[in-house]
């Protein structure tokens, strides 16, 4: 009989089977958005997960008028969500996590509240994908540990998007650049887009279209040189790349951005001798991780304060 009790207790906590609510500790959050100088414009919480558990739910509150604006729950990871809602109205905000059954009836009571600000207008913001929105499979991209931004001396606000392409974040412009009418815009874009097999004359397009939105608005476009892939890497991880040619394009793209008055070789110091991205930078082959995110931040940092 012991040996189907862990089994017992299992199915219970994930699906709901007889556990009474609100038997189970709160979960501790590891997100460190009151850390930052800037709210991210699309956050990922984070927590620690407990022991046989699999479902949580997060809520958010804006402080004001003690309005719950997001009811979300986890299938992102166990320990994870990332809300996909940005979050453009200025305000102060609170959020908290519990442990839920499959029904999403609670289990736990919430956990500690943490605070954040959601401010505009801001003097300096990032418009990019993954590498500038912070952390991948290895780490959620609330923590500060994986986010070039926390290395950068200059407080900027962090309006990426994981997963983006050039013309996705083209597409957004209007409504996630806008509301906070950033003085400098640094662009951080283009590895999905060669990751994926677009040819290097649409990227190209697609960041004209960026910066001539940036013109017409009164920002100065701060483009950044699009950083290596190592493809071993990303094989073993099960990271698609979908054209063998991807190098070439991205010459060819960081050939642009370099001729753009304002730019930062990011990806110069991330890449090796072959061409590739660092291996002992990255652990997936596509994401620089902790050294990779220091270098980035130090030198758009210094570039900012040497420029604006």
């Amino acid at each position: 009989m012991k040996k189907f009790l862990p089994l017992m207790l299992s199915t219970c906590l994930i699906f709901g089977g007889g556990v009474e609510a609100k038997k189970l500790p709160p979960p501790v959050l590891t997100a460190e958005f009151e850390q930052m100088d800037f709210m991210q414009l699309y956050p990922t919480y984070s927590w620690e997960p407990l022991p046989l558990t699999q479902f949580y739910q997060v809520q958010v509150v804006k402080v004001s008028t003690n309005t719950i604006v997001r009811e979300l729950f986890n299938t992102e990871a166990l320990d994870r969500m990332t809300d996909w809602t940005p979050f453009t109205e200025p305000g102060e905000y609170y959020w908290q996590v519990r442990v839920v059954n499959k029904s999403h009836n609670p289990l736990s009571d919430w956990s500690d509240k943490k605070f954040f600000t959601v401010t505009a207008p801001v003097k300096f913001a990032v418009l990019g994908d993954s590498i500038s929105h912070g952390g991948a499979n290895y780490i959620p991209a609330g923590q500060l540990s994986c986010q070039w931004e926390t290395y950068c001396d200059v407080p900027i606000k962090n309006l990426a998007r994981s997963g983006d392409t050039t013309q996705q974040m083209l597409d957004r412009f209007d409504s996630d650049v806008l509301p906070f009418k950033p003085q400098v815009l640094v662009i951080m874009a283009g590895v999905n887009d060669i990751r994926l097999g677009m040819k290097s004359d649409a990227v190209i397009k697609n960041l004209e279209a960026i910066r001539d939105k940036c013109l017409a608005n009164d920002m100065t476009p701060v483009f950044c040189t699009v950083t290596s892939m190592n493809p071993e890497i990303m094989n073993l991880r099960g990271i698609p790349l979908t054209d063998d040619d991807w190098r070439e394009a991205r010459e060819q793209i960081n050939f642009w951005i370099m001729r753009t008055p304002y730019f930062i070789d990011v990806a110069k110091d991330l890449t090796d001798d072959f061409g590739y991205l660092r291996a002992e930078l990255t652990p997936d082959g596509l994401h620089p991780a902790l050294r990779g995110k220091k270098i980035m931040g130090e030198l758009i940092g210094d570039y900012l304060k040497k420029n604006f």
